[in-house]
């Protein structure tokens, strides 16, 4: 056994060590929502390590790897969506769904559109893009452990996998976003460091480099079209404030003010880590060339360039940010199980019920993620057609759920059922030119304005003397 493994095994015991300290024994709310006390800068730290999960890390530093400072051109919209969210919509949720649990409890609560139809659609969307994301993190945290210990790829994603679950079980969000703060602090030192000990090599030279570079986006933009861009565009664009893991951080955390500068803040950050990935990927294309094309690309350059024992605590910072995604993965599925589906299931299940539910979906998605992940090659490319789908259902109903004062549930329905039914059919055959998310995101925000239109008109009627 070498030195890092040493070392990765020796955090280990004290990465469980803190999570069974900082555990706090409680009910379904502090295990869900923290009971809705943490301060901004956990709240910042928490969405960082959830933004900072490996399709944003292995995934675009392989994507810098083969089509050059390309995607540093689109991936930073998501930082400047998150920004306009922090400012219009965070602070908004916060203090509207002040007892809510979830993005069920968002949509079709009743603050909202208040009818268990809408839950159950918003719940079953939440739980398999989360399914799904839990699926990728799996195989992320596999590729890591394969680098490090030589596992085969079935146990090295069940061992990251295991671990994962179990300490999710341990801790719920409060533990979740704790550990997050470490492992932001620990990677957003590291990955700068990375970024300063690759340009300071004696075989660096940023003529050669900006050429290449320059080459391989160049190639990018001309073999990409104009709605392949404009459709990434959307994919980041859309994805960001709406999805499950971010809006669980609103409701833990203790004000509408906490929510807004935290978030505000994450968008920042996220803007500038984004180029950041990306330009370690097209360095490594450069000074490595015969570098295989695959998501250990960023470690390959890590290891050739952190002297010594560094490299073990990078591994370690890089497996803390696969935990720290996947457990926030976990741990939503679970309460969103809880909270969205089980009710319409058993009307009458008690919060302690809730709690003990919550635990064994971990557990069951867990287990299935395990065998699935081992038919995954791109971290990055799973999460993508996820979120894809995912803001083509979930978009518009979440937008209006914030903003509108009256609800109809019929609006939400037919929105969400518009927005997966329109995007599926044109991937299946629609023109290529036109990208199915905006065709989906189009469709359900028209078809959620009309059917509002419409019952407005009816209510209207009705009241006329």
């Amino acid at each position: 056994m070498d030195n890092n493994q040493i070392i990765i095994i020796l955090f280990g015991i004290l990465y469980f060590a803190f999570i069974i300290y900082t555990r706090r024994k409680g009910d379904f709310e502090e295990y869900s929502v923290a009971n809705r006390g943490l301060g901004s800068f956990v709240i910042f730290a928490s969405i960082c390590a959830s933004y900072l999960g490996p399709g944003w890390t292995l995934g675009l530093t392989r994507n810098g790897f083969n089509n050059g400072m390309f995607m540093a051109f689109i991936a930073p919209i998501m930082g400047i969506a998150i920004i306009f969210f922090a400012i219009f919509l965070a602070p908004k949720i916060r203090k509207k769904f002040t007892s809510s649990y979830s993005i069920g409890d968002i949509v079709g609560g009743h603050l909202s559109h208040n009818h268990p139809v809408v839950i159950t659609m918003a719940g079953t969307m939440v739980l398999l893009s989360l399914s799904a994301l839990v699926v990728a993190m799996s195989y992320a945290g596999g590729e890591l452990i394969n680098n490090v210990f030589g596992f085969s790829k079935f146990w090295s994603i069940f061992t990251i996998t295991i671990i994962v679950m179990l300490y999710s079980l341990f801790g719920g969000i409060r533990a979740t976003i704790q550990t997050d703060v470490i492992q932001f602090l620990h990677f957003a030192i590291l990955i700068p460091i990375l970024a300063v000990l690759i340009v300071i090599n004696d075989s660096f030279s940023w003529e050669n480099y900006n050429n290449l570079a320059m080459a391989k986006t160049q190639v990018a933009f001309e073999g990409s079209s104009v709605s392949v861009i404009f459709g990434l565009f959307l994919v980041f664009f859309t994805i960001s404030g709406y999805d499950t893991p971010i809006v669980s951080r609103y409701l833990a955390s203790k004000n509408d003010a906490v929510a807004k500068n935290a978030t505000l803040w994450s968008g920042i950050f996220i803007v500038l880590w984004t180029v950041l990935m990306i330009f370690i990927g097209t360095t490594g294309a450069y000074l490595y060339p015969e570098m295989a094309n695959n998501d250990q690309v960023l470690l390959h350059i890590a290891q050739n360039h952190f002297p010594g024992i560094l490299y073990g605590i990078f591994i370690i910072a890089m497996i803390g940010v696969v935990m720290s995604s996947q457990d926030t993965f976990l741990n939503n599925a679970g309460v969103s199980f809880a909270q969205d589906i089980l009710p319409r299931i058993v009307p009458t299940v008690s919060n302690k019920k809730k709690l003990f539910y919550s635990k064994a979906y971990t557990v069951f998605i867990g287990l299935v993620a395990i065998v699935v992940a081992n038919f995954v090659d791109s971290a990055l490319e799973v999460a993508l057609v996820i979120l894809d789908y995912y803001a083509n259902v979930m978009l518009a109903v979440t937008f209006f759920a914030i903003v509108k004062k009256k609800h109809y549930w019929q609006s939400a329905a037919l929105s969400m059922a518009a927005g997966f039914v329109s995007k599926l059919i044109w991937d299946l055959i629609g023109v290529a030119d036109v990208p199915s998310i905006f065709i989906g995101i189009s469709t359900s925000f028209v078809a959620y304005l009309l059917t509002d239109l419409y019952f407005n008109l009816k209510t209207k009627r009705n009241n006329k003397p």
